[in-house]
């Protein structure tokens, strides 16, 4: 049996344990995945990276663009993908082979996307010491953070920014048990945010977080520290 139907059936098996997942079809190349689309419905498509007519790079920019409601979870035998594949946003990597426990993971990603909600999970919020005295700061409302002067500012969703005399480093230390990650120097970021990552001018790299206009600088050992630490997430979490 070859790798591709292998693949097909091991996924479909382990589908077919969760009664509110039905398998709607299954195909082996990007033509015959966008001829199923046009006349079936579907909310999630596990796609893997390497497909014999190119890669699920291809497909997923080109569900991206006109299917943007489907969750998309990528397959792969490699884990340096990752970073790559974060432009197309999706709900989630796995390693191939895939483990049962890490797939009922990417399961409830997906239940929770669709849903739209996740009605057990309450809004995290942390204290800050702030200029105005003492914040609390839902950590879901922090764009990013960046430094100004001696200053580390919070810019927020609400397009508010708070300022406060505490260091990046205790900030950093604080955040990163929420998935925050320090990019550069002056920039500690939400993994939840980030959409793509792209080469800059000379050494240096620069990426793109969800409601944020202007790139962000990542550093050349950032960037690497960064695809070490995505790679470990998808294998994991």
């Amino acid at each position: 049996m070859d790798d591709e139907q292998y693949i097909l059936d091991s996924m479909t098996a382990l589908l077919s344990g969760f009664p509110d997942f039905t398998v709607s079809g299954t195909v082996t190349s990007k033509d015959e995945a966008t001829e199923f689309l046009k006349s079936n419905p579907v909310d999630a498509a596990f796609l893997d990276i390497q497909m014999p007519d190119g890669n699920g790079f291809t497909l997923a920019s080109y569900m991206k663009e006109n299917y943007p409601e489907i969750c998309t979870v990528f397959l792969t035998g490699y884990a340096g993908f990752a970073l790559e594949g974060y432009d197309y946003e999706p709900v989630d990597f796995l390693v191939k082979p895939v483990d049962e426990v890490r797939f009922r993971q990417t399961l409830e990603r997906i239940r929770t996307k669709i849903s739209g909600k996740n009605p057990e999970r309450k809004p995290v919020q942390i204290g800050v010491h702030t200029d105005e005295g003492f914040s609390m700061v839902t950590v879901e409302d922090i764009l990013y953070l960046t430094t100004r002067g001696r200053k580390v500012v919070f810019v927020l969703k609400s397009g508010d920014n708070l300022s406060s005399g505490m260091s990046m480093s205790e900030l950093e230390a604080i955040l990163t048990e929420y998935d925050f990650f320090r990019c550069h120097q002056s920039y500690l970021i939400p993994l939840s945010r980030l959409t793509s990552v792209s080469p800059d001018i000379g050494r240096s790299y620069q990426l793109t977080l969800r409601d944020v206009s202007e790139p962000i600088p990542v550093s050349r050992r950032k960037h690497l520290e960064l695809e070490r630490y995505l790679s470990e997430r998808i294998t994991m979490i």
